[in-house]
């Protein structure tokens, strides 16, 4: 079977899952009496530095520091603190809550490339609808997907398809690798940039399309896409 096609079909099922739940959300790590299991979670660091405590308290000692955007699984949520796997042996420590964002569901694979992460977490949405102005998993548009995937990464982007198609470096067609952002004119050799996808290998893309229809593969090279082609743009270099 395609590789392609196998990984439509998991990403479909994940992303179903995400219709239904909005299953990639912010978890509140504000205080509570107990603490708190969601399940499977992970987390982003959100600070320069982030030292890991070997117990929820400022007092303990510091058995690691985390750098900013580093990804670390999350065990569970105390009253101002987070539970982390820090490293990949599973070793155990604490962080201030108020310094890593936490979502629900699997951690991206993050260790082949970052380009890959994107692709990896754009892939969970697939099937979720087309929404003019959308930029959360409840309704996406073209950029505000892209916007959306790279903000969980760390990385802010502009708002619309023009100025995303400003981020980054330029890359060409022959240069593409996962996870870049691939651009399209409104009409074939215009001047104004009105699409935008993230470009997934073997000239294939993951877009949200136009309204009525829902974030999915699509091919860059077919006629459509292909005439419309602006260029690419690598956001993590």
């Amino acid at each position: 079977m395609n590789y392609f096609v196998k990984k439509f079909r998991r990403a479909l099922a994940a992303a179903c899952a995400a219709v239904m739940a909005v299953s990639l959300t912010v978890v509140s790590v504000s205080a509570t009496e107990e603490p708190m299991d969601y399940g499977q979670l992970y987390g982003i660091v959100d600070a320069e530095s982030l030292n890991v405590r070997e117990y929820s308290d400022l007092d303990s000692a510091v058995i690691a520091t985390l750098s900013k955007y580093t990804y670390v699984r999350v065990n569970w949520i105390e009253p101002e603190w987070v539970c982390v796997a820090y490293n990949n042996d599973g070793r155990m420590g604490y962080v201030s809550s108020e310094y890593i964002k936490v979502f629900e569901g699997e951690m991206p694979d993050i260790f082949s490339s970052g380009g890959q992460a994107a692709v990896d977490l754009a892939a969970t949405f697939l099937g979720v609808p087309y929404v003019w102005g959308g930029t959360s998993p409840a309704g996406f548009d073209c950029s505000g997907l892209m916007q959306y995937v790279y903000a969980q990464l760390g990385y802010k982007i502009n708002r619309v398809a023009e100025d995303q198609m400003k981020n980054g470096i330029a890359v060409s067609r022959e240069q593409l690798m996962p996870g870049d952002l691939v651009g399209f004119y409104s009409s074939p050799g215009g001047s104004y940039i009105s699409h935008i996808g993230m470009y997934v290998g073997n000239g294939m893309m993951i877009h949200a399309p136009h309204t009525g229809d829902v974030v999915k593969y699509t091919s860059i090279d077919g006629s459509y896409y292909s005439s419309r082609f602006a260029g690419g743009r690598r956001i993590i270099y």
